[in-house]
């Protein structure tokens, strides 16, 4: 509190001094709030540089270049790893990871997914990602609960250039009479302008993929764009970002039973409804074409640096989200009742739309003394969305219900307050000691429902600090311990899954039978709350680089899943009274000679339920006490051999994931089986050709074409694609 006070003070007379002719040299270079630094931060983080991005990425997903960092694992509905893509950190899904770019939150409010096709061609305008693991690693923004992955966007060079970039993908097919047929194609072109007239940078790239995907009727089209405007003054830096794509593509969001996985027609297909006896599908509904959806969500940012002293800077980033977009799904099991017309249509096709805008701003002021450096600010973040379901299409009926009739509407609100401070101090010259706590006001509110009327406000309060140590031992290692609390609040779904009450869903609040109302200050819900501690060691020489660390992660009323789905496929969550995380993570590198170089990671962990119950449809209790949490592996291996040439690298990666559960029953039919996949990849570099420097690329994937499942929900299963091969080249002026 001293220090703030002092900052406070040391803003006004900074402000009253003459500065005219000061001038202090900003760095281009982007850095958040919250990007953690070697042997100085005590945090456990993996870095990917740009280079490592540029050599590894070619159009799919960023959680498929994720999955070889340290307990990340991926998987995708499709199956190629384009279109609905999912990470893991530790076990945690993505709604429990803070995902930022550019230090701007990411996670849907009402939702808290990441949806990952939103951001289309995003890591070609990548320069970094940082994923840092364990509880509070970001001290603002979502909850950060398996942990926090930062993407920085800072594309701008000093050079002027212009880029052609062109990728195409085969697939191989084993049920296929042609064996191998094209499948994906991504063409893009970028402009950097160089610095104009000693102040401006522009950055410019356009793109546009197609893919047919793995599954049936899992097409992805995508269209990207990146603008970028920088500014460079004596004082202060602007960044204005602008990007996105409207992006449509083929519903398939159901996993398959087990035993298709090992037939190769059987693990392409996309259902939406099947039935299974003795291992044979005895019903099979096959997804129509029709069910399709499109959405697009720009990105405007602007963020702001200003270097008011040497010692005083203030950081300023306001952003704006607005997106809308929809999904057609079929609707041919609903009847008059949930869909609200005079009769009961035949071959529905029902289109869900909705409508969001987000809004913030986060300011922050930095204040470096000679031992110290104070980060403090808040953010404001308000977000409002619109749901609503039509029918789209359907016989049977008057033409009046079809287009305009809307047989669910609603709109959710989500206010968000936090203030954040964090204060890294130096005793001595080998020591940091890192404090930081966030305060968080968080408020849903759900209104303007038709037909029910339910209606609500439910607000969360949050305290959530950490305290860590790094001690540099010597110039190559160091040591670190932290410890971190911190909450999350349920999803709007939790508490009301509104957009389903056309068939049944009900507010998830206590009801009060003698008055016929439903409590809405008692949901059954309740908020995550999270101890987290980390114990880390580094070594890093000319030769070798490694870090260790081991951490215990103790829960109370954690969300596991149930082991059921929605009609979406999306799993279905309830608290566990207590649970316990706990494992040991190992990564490095070892250069074996100038042009080899041999990398990986290993994480060892268990995750268990301490104390969890759930009632059958009888009422009767089911300890799971003890059992493992579905969808957590407790053995993650990735390797990867590079060589290097002058002009020309080539390398092969190799991950392995054990088998997990996808229930917490512990049952061994629902338990996803262990897989490991062999990967190669290589790039040629030739340089002032005609004036031009030009990359060429090729891959292949899954090596060994091997048939394995990557994740599962309950007893549905989500294959992965067979082997694949990339070609491409890029071309830069």
């Amino acid at each position: 509190m001293k220090n703030i006070i002092l900052t406070f003070l040391l803003i006004q007379q900074f402000l009253a001094q003459e500065k005219k002719d000061t001038t202090f040299q900003l760095s281009p270079v982007l850095v958040t709030a919250t990007t953690a630094i070697e042997r100085e931060t005590p945090v456990t983080f993996s870095n990917l540089k740009k280079n490592e991005i540029q050599e590894r990425y070619s159009f799919q997903d960023i959680p498929v270049l994720l999955s070889e960092l340290p307990s990340v694992t991926m998987y995708s509905d499709a199956g190629s790893g384009i279109g609905y893509s999912y990470m893991n950190l530790r076990g945690f899904d993505q709604r429990r990871i803070s995902v930022m770019i550019n230090g701007i939150p990411q996670n849907d409010p009402e939702d808290h997914n990441v949806y990952w096709i939103d951001f289309p061609d995003l890591l070609s305008s990548t320069s970094e990602v940082q994923v840092q693991r364990g509880a509070g690693s970001a001290f603002y923004g979502p909850p950060a609960i398996g942990g926090s992955v930062n993407i920085l966007t800072n594309p701008f060079k000093n050079e002027k250039q212009f880029g052609i970039e062109s990728v195409i993908g085969l697939q191989s097919f084993k049920d296929s009479s042609t064996n191998i047929s094209a499948t994906t194609k991504k063409f893009a072109i970028s402009y950097n302008s160089g610095i104009i007239g000693e102040k401006y940078m522009l950055y410019a790239r356009v793109g546009k993929l197609n893919t047919d995907g793995y599954r049936n009727n899992s097409w992805v089209e995508q269209n990207s764009y990146f603008l970028g405007i920088l500014r460079m003054d004596d004082l202060l830096m602007t960044r204005l970002h602008f990007f996105g794509g409207p992006i449509s593509d083929g519903l398939v969001y159901f996993g398959l039973p087990k035993f298709a996985n090992n037939d190769a027609k059987l693990r392409r297909q996309n259902l939406s409804y099947w039935e299974t006896k003795d291992d044979n599908f005895t019903v099979v509904v096959p997804r129509l074409k029709k069910e399709i959806e499109n959405f697009s969500q720009p990105h405007y940012e602007m963020i702001n640096e200003w270097k008011v002293s040497p010692k005083f800077t203030f950081h300023n980033t306001m952003f704006y989200y607005p997106s809308n977009g929809f999904f057609k799904y079929d609707g041919s099991w609903a009847d008059s009742t949930m869909l609200r017309t005079d009769r009961t249509p035949k071959n529905t096709l029902i289109k869900a739309s909705v409508e969001l805008q987000q809004f913030g701003v986060m300011p922050r002021i930095d204040f470096e003394q000679e031992l110290s450096k104070l980060t403090f600010g808040f953010e404001f973040n308000l977000h409002r969305s619109t749901h609503f379901a039509t029918i789209d299409e359907a016989d049977g009926i008057s033409n009046n219900y079809i287009g305009n009739h809307r047989f669910y509407e609603y709109n959710g609100d989500k206010n968000t307050v936090s203030i954040f401070a964090n204060e890294l101090y130096r005793p001595a010259e080998n020591i940091s000691v890192m404090m930081n706590f966030q305060y968080v006001i968080k408020e849903y509110k759900l209104h303007n429902e038709k037909y029910f009327g339910n209606e609500f406000t439910v607000q969360y309060k949050f305290l959530n600090p950490k305290l860590g140590i790094n001690y540099n031992i010597n110039e190559e290692e160091n040591i670190y311990i932290s410890a971190g609390y911190t909450s999350r609040e349920p999803r709007l779904r939790n508490l009301y899954a509104a957009e389903d009450s056309y068939f049944g869903a009900t507010p998830q609040f206590n009801y009060d039978t003698l008055s016929n109302k439903y409590d809405y200050s008692k949901p059954y819900a309740k908020p995550e709350k999270l101890f987290d501690v980390e114990l880390g060691y580094g070594l890093k020489n000319k030769k070798m680089e490694i870090h260790t660390n081991l951490y215990l992660m103790d829960f109370y009323d954690e969300l596991v899943k149930s082991g059921q789905v929605d009609i979406f496929g999306q799993p279905v969550w309830g608290n566990a009274q207590r649970s316990k995380h706990f494992g040991l993570e190992i990564e490095g590198s070892y250069l074996i000679t100038e042009e080899f170089i041999l990398g990986g990671n290993f994480t060892i962990s268990e995750n268990k339920l301490v104390k969890h119950s759930i009632f059958d449809e009888n009422g009767i209790e089911i300890k799971l006490d003890n059992n493992p949490i579905s969808g957590f592996p407790d053995k993650i291996v990735n390797i990867r051999g590079t060589y290097k040439a002058e002009n020309f690298s080539i390398s092969l990666s190799a991950k392995y994931n054990s088998s997990f559960y996808t229930d917490n029953f512990k049952n061994e039919e629902n338990k996803n089986d262990s897989y490991y996949v062999l990967n190669c990849e290589a790039m040629y570099r030739a340089i002032n050709i005609f004036g031009t420097t030009l990359n060429l690329r090729a891959a292949v994937y899954n090596l060994t074409n091997k048939f394995y499942t990557f994740s599962g929900e309950g007893n549905a299963f989500y294959p992965a694609a067979e082997r694949n091969f990339i070609f491409g080249f890029n071309i830069v002026y």
